[in-house]
């Protein structure tokens, strides 16, 4: 009996080893928009939704977009909101729509 041998592709075993490599690239690729978009609201400091599909960014208000997470999200984002602003960085969401997947990372303004 021949056994068929499943082809996988070079990019699913990447996305195994390192599963958000892709989101957090995009941040990468568009850091210089991402931080324009951010200086124009930044006494507000809001935190930045990165639509990975859309390739849109959007400066969210931190309370607004706080009041739609639940639970345990909602306690990693407040950590990661309080160490962004202690540090002067710039909190950013990517969500991919196609993979259900979402990132939280954060960028230097300098």
């Amino acid at each position: 009996m021949i056994q068929q041998i499943e082809e996988v592709t070079m990019a699913e075993v990447k996305r195994k080893k390192r599963p958000n490599a892709d989101l957090i690239q995009a941040v990468r690729d568009q850091r210089d928009k991402i931080l324009k978009v951010y200086d124009q609201v930044a006494d507000k400091r809001p935190l930045i939704v990165l639509d990975f599909q859309r390739k849109k960014i959007h400066a969210r208000p931190y309370e607004d977009y706080k009041a739609i997470v639940r639970g345990d999200s909602r306690m990693l984002l407040n950590e990661e909101h309080v160490k962004a602003v202690a540090k002067n960085k710039v909190l950013v969401l990517v969500w991919d729509g196609a993979t259900r997947r979402l990132v939280i990372t954060k960028l230097r303004r300098s």
